[in-house]
């Protein structure tokens, strides 16, 4: 099923489809239908919902999904580097120079 198609559906149920990807969409959409919100989690070919609107559409793209995921996990930065890209920066000298401009400027002005 196209997008077009889930989100035309999506709404017809109540649901604005806003920026959910084909997974989070349907899964959403089979939650307010009272049914398992198990879109696309059929990796091993295997479901026992025969009348499921979403089953042809779910296999293929259970399939898919495996593949994405390893390249997900191949992108994190090792360890070390989430560590220092969390850490906070000190502040730079041209922050402080202003500041301290700023306040020589009040003092003349009081001074007079």
């Amino acid at each position: 099923m196209k997008m077009d198609e889930i989100r035309l559906h999506a709404e017809n149920v109540g649901i604005k489809p806003a920026k959910l990807n084909k997974t989070q969409l349907v899964r959403t959409i089979q939650l307010q239908e009272g049914n398992f919100d198990c879109f696309a989690s059929a990796t091993d070919g295997n479901c026992d919902q025969w009348t499921c609107v979403w089953r042809e559409d779910c296999f293929t793209t259970a399939m898919k999904k495996p593949a994405t995921e390893k390249k997900a996990k191949s992108a994190k930065k090792p360890a070390s580097k989430q560590k220092a890209s969390t850490e906070k920066k000190p502040a730079s000298k041209k922050k402080a120079s202003t500041k301290k401009k700023a306040t020589s400027k009040k003092k003349t002005k009081t001074a007079k």
